[in-house]
């Protein structure tokens, strides 16, 4: 095992098996953090992470191992050489430079609001530069990368099950941003992924109104020397921001073993030399960091990136930029450990009229993918964000694509097909589109007959259908498809209206619930349920079939949504929303269908538990 400028290199074996490790480790003045990758041989890895310190001529290296959810301590103790002198850890000078924050930033999960609202307005009272942002995991990744010096997250059993918050904290730990913990519940031990972050770092107890301030203090004492490393040079270039590329949707692949793997990208940012993104392709969920600079005597620049796969293992990316009028070109190779080959990304550089950040979401069927994929190409070449499930058919994350596919789209376009109305997912897909009032521009890939005494026929009977069932008419179809997704565009462009910030409640999770009928209670399965910035969304199934949930709430705790079942009624349900400082929350009311109601109620499956245990708060 060896340790060479911030690099760990080994192998060996225990009684698992033989295995190499590799990782990297950052110290100053004899102590610091290492991370580090054990991968046995054909078998699965082990993350390791904690604290590296340096005493005459022995190396110490202690923290937690995690695997999937299991996870404990290890300790490595190495004989050095010769005695460590700080001079051997001098490290050569950055390729890249970058210029960090000059803020502090707190990272909290939905029942948290009001003690992040307190600690906020407290530093800053405290001449301490101080940012909240909204839950809203692409945005907080973004602020974390431009105006983040140190993250202070809120530890709580809430904070660890959000994630949202471990997407975050995950990545501030990849960049290597300081994170200074407050430990928001008591009694609470930071346990999983929280735990491997956190291990070793000194934190802040507030969970007592009563010693707030003295706490407060505390926390000030430990963020100061952060804040004060901040030079004015670099809060004077925080101000002007430098951006390369900002966008939602960014799509790529890399190669493996002669395959093509796609990427899918909900965020990605180039600003002020920094690289920050969240993706998914078909090893999991993950978030990148890295840097760019100008390569010398050209427009084009030079870059490399971590992709952090979520409690997983990491691989390195570099390569160089090229460009067109509408997009930058990000090519080069990917490695992990002896592993390595090619990829591509492709980023819109955004210069069409239409500013906002919503898309145009396709909505296929897995036999259609080829197709859908070149139809998603030409309009990318148009300028048109584009998003879409790459497994198809939801074969992904069922609550990735309604929340961020169907949600947060300005325009569905749906590419029907007698095997696409026959998908349950697909007709869930498209049933909540319309419940929301989304704008649909139908594709048919077929006889429309063939599936218009069916549930899809019934959607898109009075609505303009684009035919694209003969192959010789792809392109004159294809410039009628872009010229409906400009005109819905500027008619959605010219309805926008601003609307009040309401808090998220429930990032999703186990939920269950309950409505009565005929004096009997009939029970509600949910797939997913949410309540973010003040919609309600979900789906599931009861005695009486598979439904979809969209509606809205408020900060006073008012919900209203309608529960559409799958090819059959709709109902209203109106309530009262009630949450605790656990992270659960319950809802009570009334439900009706033309003259009949009755009650219900859903809730998190910990809210029993924890609306009768005490919970201390600030």
């Amino acid at each position: 095992m060896g340790l060479d400028q911030g690099k760990v290199f080994g192998q060996g074996h225990d009684d698992v098996g033989d295995f190499t490790l590799a990782g990297k480790y950052r110290v100053e003045n004899g102590s610091g953090k290492v991370k580090m990758h054990k991968q046995y041989i054909e078998k699965h890895s082990v993350e390791y992470r904690g604290e590296i310190s340096f005493q005459d001529n022995y190396c110490i290296m202690k923290g937690k191992w995690e695997i999937g959810n299991n996870h404990d301590e290890f300790l490595i103790q190495l004989i050095l050489p010769e005695i460590y002198k700080i001079e051997i850890e001098r490290m050569p000078t950055p390729k890249f430079v970058r210029v960090q924050g000059n803020k502090v930033m707190l990272s909290y999960c939905p029942n948290q609001y009001d003690l992040s609202q307190k600690i906020m307005k407290g530093l800053i009272n405290k001449g301490i530069e101080t940012i909240c942002p909204s839950i809203n995991i692409d945005e907080m990744i973004k602020i974390a990368t431009v105006q983040a010096r140190v993250i202070v997250p809120l530890m709580s059993e809430a904070y660890e099950a959000s994630n949202s918050a471990k997407y975050v904290l995950s990545y501030a730990d990849e960049v290597g941003i300081p994170i200074v913990p407050v430990k928001a519940q008591t009694p609470y031990s930071a346990s999983g992924w929280l735990g491997v972050i956190c291990a070793g770092s000194l934190w802040t107890q507030m969970t007592n109104s009563d010693d707030f301030e003295q706490k407060l203090d505390e926390l000030v004492g430990q963020l100061r020397p952060y804040m004060n490393s901040s030079s004015n040079e670099e809060q004077q270039q925080q101000q002007q921001l430098d951006i390369l590329a900002d966008e939602n949707l960014v799509q790529g692949y890399y190669i493996q073993n002669g395959q093509q793997c796609d990427m899918t990208f909900d965020m990605f940012t180039m600003v002020n030399g920094y690289i920050a993104g969240r993706g998914e392709d078909i090893v999991g969920e993950f978030v990148i960091n890295g840097e760019y600079s100008r390569l010398v005597n050209s427009q084009e620049y030079q870059f490399q990136f971590t992709k952090h796969y979520i409690e997983q293992h990491d691989v390195q990316y570099a390569g160089t930029t090229t460009h067109s009028e509408s997009q930058i070109f990000l090519d080069g190779n990917w490695s992990l450990e002896q592993l390595s080959d090619e990829f591509h990304l492709e980023v819109s550089l955004n210069k069409s009229s239409n500013c906002n950040k919503s898309h145009i979401m396709l909505s296929y069927q897995w036999n259609n993918q080829k197709l859908v994929k070149q139809i998603a190409d030409s309009l990318k070449k148009n300028n048109i964000r584009i998003w879409f499930d790459i497994a198809g058919d939801m074969k992904g994350n069922i609550n990735t694509a309604m929340a961020n596919g169907v949600e947060n789209a300005a325009i569905i376009v749906s590419f029907n097909t007698t095997a696409y109305s026959k998908s349950v997912n697909c007709q869930k897909e498209l049933t909540y589109a319309s419940q929301l009032k989304k704008t649909i521009v139908p594709v048919l890939l077929e006889d429309h007959t063939n599936f218009e005494d069916t549930w899809l026929g019934k959607i898109i009977i009075s609505l303009e259908k684009i035919h694209m069932n003969d192959d010789k008419q792809v392109d004159a179809t294809l410039k009628s498809l872009i010229e409906q997704i400009h005109e819905h565009l500027q008619q959605n462009e010219n309805q926008e209206f601003n609307e009040s910030e309401v808090i998220t409640r429930f990032e999703g999770g186990a939920v269950r619930g309950k409505f009565t009928q005929y004096e009997k209670e009939f029970d509600m399965s949910f797939d997913f349920f949410s309540l973010r910035q003040g919609r309600v969304a979900g789906q599931g199934n009861d005695d009486v079939g598979h439904f979809v949930i969209a509606g809205t709430y408020d900060n006073d705790g008012n919900v209203y949504f309608i529960k559409q079942y799958i090819e059959q009624q709709a109902v209203e349900y109106e309530g009262y929303l009630k949450f605790d400082d656990m992270g659960n929350f319950e809802i009570k009311g009334k439900w009706r269908i033309g003259d009949a109601t009755d009650d219900f109620f859903i809730e998190s499956i910990e809210f029993s538990k924890s609306s009768t245990s005490s919970v201390t708060c600030l």
